[in-house]
C-alpha cells in the first residue's frame, strides 16, 4: 500500500513539475507492426494523465502515415492558449483546434494526415494518441435523387456499410449539426460527424471530399464532379442527430451559396445568408414548425421563402424591406428554404413560439398561413391557429386566399370574434370555395384547415390586421369581397430605429470576427 502511494505521488509530481518538452521540426510517424498498439506523443504520456506542457517559440509538424485500407483514429488533449494547432487530412481539409480540448476525435484516411503546432510566444499543454484500424466491409445501399423533389435525409447510421447516391446531373450535399445538450457534448457531436466521410464517386476508393463536420463548417454545399457521391461511416453504430441533406444538383444549381441551417434549439439563433457574389440560400429541415422572429437585410435586397422544393408553386412569403423587427412568422414546412437575391441578410430563427408574438393581433401586422406540405398532395396539411388582440380594440382582419387546395372532405373554417363572441364564422369545402378576400372586424381570429384524411395540396393565405377603433365596442358588419389580392409579398410595418449604415456594419462585423 505504501509503495502504491509513493508511485502515485511520484507520477503526479513528475506531471506537475515536468519541464516543457520540445517538439520543434518535422516528424514522420508510421503505424507500429502491431496495430493493436496505440502511438502516443509525448513519449510516455497516456490519456489517463494530464497533458504535459510544451515549450514556447517552436514549430512542430507530425506527418502520420495511414496504410491503404485503414483509417487512423486520432484524439487530442490539451490547452493551447495562444498556440496555433491544426489537423489536416489527406484531402487537404484543415481543422483548427480550439484552445481547450479533451480527447477531441478525428477519423483520418490514407495516405497521410498532419498535425501542426506553432507555439509562438505562448505555452500550453498538449498530448495526442493515434490508433490504426482496418476499414470495415463496404456493402453499400443505393439511392437515387431526382430533380424537383425535396432532399433525402441521412444520418451516420445510414452509412455504416456505405451509401451510394446517384443523380441525373450531379449530387448536392449539405450537412446539419445538432446543438449540444446535457446528454450530447461538443466532443460527441464532433465524433459523430467526423465519423462519416464523403467520396466523389460510387466507391470509397474515389477521391475523398471530407467528413460531415467539415462540410457543415464549410457553410456551403458540396457537389459531385459526376453523378455519384458515396457516404461511409468508419465506425459503425454511432447514433447521431446530425444529418446530411442530399438532392439532385439541378434543384439548387442557381445558388452560389447553399447551406444547411443548424438550428434546432429553443433559443434564437442567427442564420447569415451571403449573396454578395451570387444568389444565396439556407435550408432548414425539421418535422416541427419554426419561427422567423427578426430579419435584417439591405435596402435593395429581397428574401423569398419556400416550403418543400424551390419553385414558384412552393413560394409562401417574400420580404423586401430592409429592416424587419419582430417579423413573428411561423413556418410549418419540413424543408423551409430562405433565398436572398443580393448582398447579405441575417435571419433570427427559433423553435419556440414564446420567442415571438405569433398569436398576437397588433396594428399593421401581416403574415401568412401555409400548410406543412404546401404544393404537394398530402393528407398531412392541417392547420389550426388562434390569434387574439386587446379586447378594447377593434381591428379590420383581412385574409387573402392564395390557394385553398380543398378537395374531397377537406374543410377550411374561419372564425372572427369580438370580445369573445363570434361575429363571423364560415366553413368552406371543395363545393363551396372561399372567396379571394375575407374581411371582418373584431379582436380574435381562428383559422382551421382540416384534410379529414383527404389528400390536398394544402392551404396558403396571407393576413393583415388594421386597427379600426381603440376603446370602442362596435363591430362593423362583414362584407365579402372577391377583389384580387395584391402580389404575394409579406410586408411589415416595423420600427426603423436602426439605420441601414448600422445594419450593414453589424453584418460585416459578424463576418470579420
Amino acid at each position: 500500500m505504501h509503495l502504491l502511494f509513493l508511485f502515485t505521488f511520484l507520477t503526479l509530481f513528475h506531471c506537475i513539475s515536468a519541464d516543457p518538452y520540445k517538439c520543434d521540426g518535422n516528424h514522420v510517424i508510421d503505424p507500429p507492426a502491431d496495430i493493436n498498439i496505440a502511438w502516443y506523443y509525448p513519449d510516455g504520456w497516456t490519456e489517463t494523465q494530464d497533458p504535459l506542457p510544451y515549450d514556447q517559440d517552436q514549430t512542430c509538424l507530425w506527418k502520420i502515415n495511414v496504410p491503404k485500407g485503414m483509417y487512423a483514429f486520432l484524439t487530442l488533449t490539451g490547452e493551447t492558449n495562444s498556440t496555433t494547432l491544426t489537423v489536416t487530412d489527406s484531402a487537404g481539409n484543415q481543422d483548427w483546434v480550439n484552445a481547450y480540448f479533451k480527447q477531441e476525435p478525428y477519423f483520418l484516411l490514407d495516405p497521410q494526415f498532419m498535425v501542426y503546432l506553432q507555439s509562438n510566444n505562448g505555452t500550453g499543454t498538449f498530448g495526442m494518441k493515434v490508433i490504426w484500424n482496418k476499414i470495415g466491409a463496404f456493402n453499400p445501399s443505393f439511392e437515387q435523387v431526382l430533380p424537383d423533389t425535396v432532399p433525402i435525409v441521412k444520418s451516420s447510421v445510414n452509412c455504416d456499410k456505405g451509401l451510394v447516391i446517384n443523380s441525373n446531373s450531379a449530387v448536392s450535399l449539405v450537412s446539419v449539426r445538432p446543438p449540444p445538450t446535457d446528454q450530447l457534448t461538443n466532443t460527441q457531436i464532433n465524433l459523430q460527424m467526423r465519423n462519416t466521410v464523403v467520396f466523389d464517386g460510387p466507391t470509397i476508393d474515389d477521391k475523398l471530399i471530407g467528413n460531415l463536420w467539415q462540410i457543415e463548417q464549410k457553410d456551403n454545399q458540396v457537389v459531385s464532379s459526376g453523378k455519384y457521391l458515396t457516404l461511409y461511416s468508419l465506425r459503425p453504430n454511432i447514433k447521431t442527430d446530425s444529418y446530411a441533406l442530399i438532392q439532385d444538383f439541378q434543384n439548387v444549381k442557381q445558388f452560389t451559396v447553399y447551406k444547411g441551417v443548424s438550428c434546432f434549439n429553443q433559443d434564437l439563433c442567427s442564420v447569415i445568408i451571403d449573396s454578395r457574389v451570387g444568389l444565396g440560400a439556407a435550408v432548414r429541415m425539421s418535422p416541427e414548425p419554426h419561427f422567423l422572429q427578426n430579419l435584417f437585410m439591405t435596402e435593395d435586397s429581397k428574401m423569398t421563402v419556400y416550403t418543400g422544393t424551390i419553385s414558384p408553386d412552393h413560394q409562401v412569403a417574400q420580404y423586401a424591406n430592409p429592416h424587419y423587427s419582430n417579423v413573428d412568422q411561423k413556418f410549418n414546412g419540413v424543408f423551409t428554404t430562405y433565398t436572398l437575391d443580393q448582398n447579405i441578410a441575417i435571419a433570427y430563427l427559433s423553435s419556440d413560439r414564446l420567442d415571438t408574438n405569433w398569436t398576437i393581433i397588433t396594428d399593421g401586422r401581416t403574415g401568412i398561413f401555409a400548410s406543412k406540405n404546401y404544393g404537394v398532395a398530402s393528407n398531412d396539411q392541417n392547420i389550426q391557429e388562434a390569434f387574439t388582440g386587446a379586447l378594447t380594440d377593434i381591428f379590420e382582419i383581412t385574409l387573402n386566399t392564395k390557394s385553398s387546395g380543398l378537395t374531397d372532405g377537406a374543410t377550411l373554417t374561419v372564425t372572427v370574434t369580438s370580445g369573445g363572441k363570434s361575429v363571423f364564422e364560415e366553413k368552406y369545402t371543395s363545393k363551396r370555395l372561399p372567396p379571394t378576400t375575407i374581411s371582418a372586424n373584431g379582436n380574435g381570429l381562428i383559422v382551421k384547415y382540416d384534410t379529414n384524411g383527404s389528400e390536398t395540396t394544402g392551404m396558403l393565405m396571407d393576413f393583415s390586421f388594421k386597427l379600426e377603433m381603440s376603446g370602442g365596442t362596435t363591430v362593423s358588419p362583414y362584407t365579402p369581397s372577391t377583389t384580387n389580392p395584391t402580389p404575394e409579398t409579406t410586408t411589415k410595418h416595423a420600427s426603423r430605429s436602426f439605420s441601414i449604415i448600422v445594419l450593414l456594419s453589424s453584418i460585416f462585423m459578424t463576418f470579420i470576427f
